[in-house]
Order: structure tokens, then C-alpha cells, then sequence
């Protein structure tokens, strides 16, 4: 039997969640949770995960946006493989975010049919600690991702209302408990994305939709907000804009942790 671990790691806190069967027989549970602290990774321990004995365990992390950076970078041409396009990207980063290359890994997702790549800068030494600790335990790393990127994926499937058809711009804005990440899309596009720390200001909501609609070049702007459930009050202003679980998502409990971003349906805005 395989045991499949998903980590969603903030800059603060882990959640461990645990998979086990699949489709009618599948079985998600909540696992573990303990607290860290980002700027020293050797903070981060894997004391509270108890693996089940005789058992194959997978482990996916799902990294939050406190801890990654992201940018829409258009490649140079003449690029022959994915190490010189990493290297473009690092160039790019490094000049329009200060990134130290030597200090992040990066992992790009090329967009389809142009020459443009979403690029994701995750910091290395929080990296090279995940995989030690996986090694250490046993247990096969699959991946290391952006949570953002289960919260996008689930948007793009559902067809959007008839008044946000793909001519127009439509914004995404996903806040966790510590960081907050913004995606524009143009004419069915990915236009720009990037991400940023927070400290639960009052205003914060505000301000970002008010700087989206500042990037939008046409009247038809279209925002979303994939909110954690503790951080709905600061969208008392927007709380037609919100994403509830059952719109977005079939099922009640995700091990991806997407939920996490998709309050109940009547969830009070207080």
C-alpha cells in the first residue's frame, strides 16, 4: 500500500495531509501540523510525521507564496535547451527583483504557442532542507509546487459567466494568511503574475483590486478572490468578488490543500 503525503508549507506552519486508496476508496485525512520558522530552515523538522511502518510514502509539498516569487518572462530567441532559458530567466529576475540567482531554484511553465514562460523562483536552502528531510525519513519527493497553482487550475475549468466572456481582462487574487499572489489574464491570456508578503492590513484587498484595475487597459475587468476563511473580513467591500468551495471545486476535502482558499458557501463577511 502507498501512503501519499501532501505538505502545504507557509512561512510560518505545515499541514500535513495523508492519501491513501483511490476513488471510491479513497481516503484523505489531516495528519500533522506544527509551526517553523522560514528564515532559519533548519527550523523545519519532520518530528511530527509519523509514517505508518510497512508502507511506501510519497511526499508532495505544496509551497505557499510567502515563500516563492513569480514572473511572466518573454525568452530571448536563440535559446537551444532549458538551461540557457533557466539562465534567461535568472538574468531577468535578478534585474527586475533582485533575485541572487545562487539563492533560488527555478522552475518554468512555458505557455502555450508564444515564447513566454511563467517562471518560479523558490528559495533553495528551504529546498534542499524538504528533500534531506524526505531522504532522511524514506519517503520519494514527487514534487515541490506553488500552491497557487491547484487554486488557477480550478478557476480556468469553470466557464466563466457569459459577462466575462475572454475579450476583457479577468484578475485572480489569491490571499493566504501571509502572502497574497495576483494572476491577470487579457483577451484569454496570461498577462502578468506576481506575489507578494503581507501582514493582514486592513486595506490590503482594497489597494490590490484598486492596482489591478490600474493594469487593465479596457472598462471590462473581471476580479476573483481565493480568500483563506480567517482573512474574510478584509473583504467586506468585495464579498461578491469571493470564491466559494462548492463553485469551484466538486469535492468537500482536497490532500492538494486548494481548499484552503475556497471559503463555505455563507460564510459570514463580517
Amino acid at each position: 500500500m502507498i501512503d501519499a503525503y501532501h505538505m502545504y508549507l507557509n512561512a510560518s506552519e505545515v499541514l500535513v495531509r495523508r492519501q491513501t486508496g483511490w476513488w471510491r476508496w479513497r481516503r484523505i485525512e489531516n495528519v500533522a501540523r506544527w509551526q517553523w520558522d522560514a528564515v532559519a530552515p533548519e527550523s523545519m523538522e519532520f518530528n511530527a510525521l509519523n509514517l505508518r511502518k510497512r508502507r511506501f510514502s510519497t511526499l508532495t509539498v505544496h509551497v505557499g507564496s510567502a515563500l516563492a516569487k513569480f514572473m511572466l518572462v518573454e525568452l530571448p530567441a536563440g535559446l537551444q535547451n532549458e538551461r540557457e532559458e533557466v539562465v534567461a530567466v535568472q538574468a531577468q529576475m535578478q534585474q527586475q527583483l533582485g533575485l541572487n540567482p545562487g539563492q533560488w531554484e527555478y522552475t518554468l511553465d512555458h505557455l502555450p504557442g508564444r515564447r513566454r514562460v511563467v517562471a518560479c523562483a523558490l528559495r533553495a536552502d528551504i529546498g534542499a532542507r524538504l528533500r534531506q528531510l524526505a531522504h532522511d525519513r524514506g519517503m520519494r519527493l514527487q514534487s515541490i509546487r506553488p500552491l497557487v497553482v491547484g487554486v488557477w487550475n480550478a478557476w480556468q475549468m469553470r466557464r466563466p459567466p457569459q459577462a466575462e466572456a475572454s475579450n476583457g481582462t479577468r484578475a485572480l487574487m489569491m490571499v493566504e494568511r501571509d502572502a497574497f499572489t495576483t494572476i491577470l489574464e487579457k483577451d484569454g491570456n496570461l498577462d502578468a503574475m506576481s506575489a507578494m508578503a503581507h501582514r493582514r492590513e486592513e486595506d490590503l484587498i482594497n489597494r490590490e483590486v484598486r492596482r489591478m484595475a490600474s493594469l487593465a487597459e479596457d472598462a471590462q475587468l473581471h476580479i476573483r478572490l481565493a480568500v483563506t476563511e480567517d482573512l474574510l473580513p478584509l473583504t467586506r467591500l468585495h464579498a461578491e468578488k469571493v470564491m466559494q468551495l462548492e463553485d469551484y471545486l466538486q469535492q468537500s476535502v482536497y490532500a492538494d490543500f486548494r481548499d484552503l482558499l475556497f471559503p463555505s458557501p455563507g460564510r459570514a463577511v463580517s
